[in-house]
């Protein structure tokens, strides 16, 4: 048995759901139980754009990036625009 604040929050969903006249949040709910986003496939030539991108990684041809690294560039490229 589910927890009744599981219930009750999923009963009043339901209730706004039918209640609603608004479309566009009808089809964002829509979208979030959508699993179509799954069968997305890539192109030949975006594969071979990954493959290529993923060889000269693996090479080190092309240099990697740890997540602070890639934050303190993408801050610093912004300030640069910006100015």
């Amino acid at each position: 048995m589910q927890p009744t604040n599981l219930q009750k929050d999923k009963l009043d969903l339901i209730d706004k759901i039918i209640h609603t006249d608004d479309q566009s949040k009808l089809d964002f709910i829509k979208s979030a139980f959508n699993d179509d986003t799954l069968d997305y496939e890539l192109s030949i030539e975006e594969k071979l754009i990954l493959e290529e991108a993923t060889t000269k990684y693996y090479s080190g041809e092309e240099p990697s990036f740890s997540w602070d690294e890639v934050k303190a560039n993408a801050r610093k490229n912004y300030n640069e625009k910006k100015s």
